[in-house]
């Protein structure tokens, strides 16, 4: 059986870079348009993504202004690292091992940043968001900012700040 690297699964599903590290192609964008409660501006209903990381590159810290749900595929464990807006760390393992799980809710507004720990191999996964994601609704931290507002966590944050 043919080794499938990080670079197979690169070229085979046509992944391009993402502002925020790793590599992605969206897959689907629902004609189904929706409305927030808070708005009348409509929005795709759900969208999906491939997202790849592989060794030591990351996900910088960012947040949407949508729920995303995350599903692991294939490669080594991913961590994914979340802040609330009161400062509350939360960490998730997004894997196929006993420690982890095949799946993990981000809730809309916290900041998110992903890595694999063992900074080798990569992880290949799908990223669904509702209602659909918009680069208008997407933020990237900027660290001197995050790290202070949450100073207790900011050797993590100027690790993974773009």
């Amino acid at each position: 059986m043919e080794h499938k690297n990080a670079a197979y699964w690169i070229k085979h599903l046509n992944l391009q870079a993402h502002p925020e590290g790793g590599f992605y192609k969206e897959v689907f964008r629902s004609d189904m348009q929706v409305t927030r409660l808070s708005s009348s501006e409509k929005k795709r209903a759900l969208t999906s993504i491939y997202y790849l990381l592989e060794e030591a590159d990351f996900s910088g810290f960012h947040r949407i202004t949508s729920d995303e749900l995350w599903y692991f595929h294939k490669g080594a464990p991913l961590l994914i690292h979340a802040i609330d807006p009161t400062g509350n760390y939360t960490t998730f393992e997004l894997s196929d091992t006993a420690s982890g799980s095949l799946s993990v809710a981000i809730k809309a507004g916290l900041w998110f940043a992903s890595e694999i720990p063992s900074k080798t191999g990569f992880a290949l996964v799908s990223c669904a968001v509702a209602p659909g994601f918009e680069f208008s609704g997407f933020e990237m931290a900027k660290k001197q900012e995050l790290a202070t507002l949450y100073p207790h966590l900011s050797l993590m944050i100027d690790r993974l700040c773009r």
